[in-house]
């Protein structure tokens, strides 16, 4: 053979060499691409959440408030905070008068100078006394004297004692007089201190609370409106969504202007008009209820305690006794109403498929191997599906006798499966 055709038969067997080497690579580099991209492919463990559903009504807030208004004209002071919570016989307000007290003040100032200054006399009255007491002794030793100088005929000494006498007639009236006039002085100012209180504070009321509850110097009108009697009453059509103006307390009042109210915070009611009395079917009085406040995503939880139907309309009242405090201010308000709440695995609605006429997602067990697990789906919020947790990870499919192992707590989920096989092996 030349060495001609050696050289060509030997770069043939190399190019079969080659091609077939490049088709084993492309071979193994194809069969490793979706390995490569499950590798990669991003996943997520499910989530324990609730699938609320609810509907949205319009509330009116009805609660037990006193009104109470100014039986004076003057300047208001406000003595508790607004949104406190107070004890029977608490200080509220107090209305000062408008008209000038001050010469009052000076009088009655002047006044209890006087009787500061008597009372600490006391003493000399005691004083005063005691020498009264002293005259007293030293006329009685007189009299025995002159009685004994008339038997004995003594006339000189008589005129002599006499004379006596009468100075210590003279002194004892002295002392009478004075003690008298000390007494009766600092009783008079005593009677007239208290005729000066008693037109100051005529002047100066102070209102106190009746009974225990939230203060509010905010008065919207409605108090007297929407008050938590006979609530059969309250109908679809009754029912005003007028915007309440929340008019604040001023700081100078008239006669009968409302200064406060108390809201008792043990008991309070939410009336709300139902569009469709179908969104509330099952429903009964009695019944606990949810509902959410838009003004936060709190669930406050109530008792049903009265339905009233118009045609296929209605209100809905429901009666709550916590957490007055938060909306104590509050008079109409949008609220979502919890018709059901169910909890289970959230998952996104993209990783779940169907396979053999099952809904179900793609999981790495703890081998690595991507195998299905078959979910039952109890509802859909938005991007994500909520699944039966089951029980002990296995659930009870429509059709079948056995359960069938879910997903659980713990399972990496594949959110994106295009690339993704059951059986495959990752690492």
């Amino acid at each position: 053979m030349s060495y001609d055709k050696r050289e060509k038969s030997r770069r043939k067997r190399k190019n079969v060499r080659i091609i077939i080497i490049s088709f084993v690579v492309l071979y193994l580099l194809f069969r490793s691409v979706p390995s490569l991209l499950a590798n990669g492919a991003k996943t997520i463990l499910p989530e324990i959440g609730d699938l609320t559903t609810k509907f949205s009504a319009e509330g009116f807030l009805i609660k037990h408030e006193t009104v109470i208004k100014s039986e004076v004209k003057g300047q208001l002071e406000m003595l508790a905070a607004e949104g406190t919570r107070l004890a029977a016989g608490s200080e509220v307000v107090s209305v000062n008068s408008l008209k000038d007290t001050s010469s009052l003040k000076e009088e009655l100032e002047q006044v209890e100078e006087s009787i500061s200054a008597l009372e600490k006399s006391e003493a000399e009255t005691k004083l005063i006394i005691n020498e009264k007491e002293k005259v007293e002794n030293l006329k009685e030793s007189l009299v025995d004297e002159l009685q004994s100088s008339i038997i004995a005929g003594n006339f000189d000494e008589i005129y002599l004692l006499k004379d006596q006498l009468a100075l210590y007639d003279e002194k004892i009236k002295d002392v009478s007089f004075s003690n008298t006039l000390a007494g009766q002085s600092l009783g008079n100012l005593k009677s007239k201190r208290e005729v000066i209180n008693e037109e100051i504070k005529s002047n100066h009321a102070k209102y106190y609370s009746a009974h225990g509850g939230i203060v509010s110097y905010i008065i919207d009108g409605y108090e007297e409106t929407y008050l938590p009697k006979e609530l059969e009453n309250y109908t679809y059509d009754k029912l005003n969504s007028i915007k309440s103006k929340k008019n604040e307390v001023k700081t100078e009042v008239d006669v009968g202007q409302p200064i406060y109210k108390i809201i008792d915070n043990f008991e309070w009611y939410i009336a709300m008009k139902i569009e469709d009395l179908k969104e509330i079917k099952g429903f009964e009085v009695g019944d606990s209820v949810q509902i959410q406040m838009n003004e936060n995503n709190y669930d406050l939880k109530g008792r049903i305690v009265s339905i009233n139907e118009s045609g296929k309309k209605g209100v809905m009242i429901v009666r709550f006794t916590t957490k007055l405090h938060d909306y104590y201010d509050i008079r109409f308000t949008s609220v979502d109403v919890i018709q059901s709440r169910k909890e289970g695995y959230r998952i996104p609605t993209k990783a779940i498929i169907d396979k053999d006429n099952l809904s179900g997602v793609y999981i790495k067990d703890k081998s690595g191997i991507v195998k299905f697990r078959p979910v039952k789906i109890i509802g859909q919020d938005n991007d994500y599906t909520y699944v039966d947790m089951g029980d002990n990870g296995n659930i009870l499919l429509e059709g079948e006798e056995k359960p069938t192992k879910t997903i659980t707590l713990f399972d990496e989920i594949f959110i994106n499966t295009t690339s993704i096989k059951e059986g495959q092996i990752l690492n």
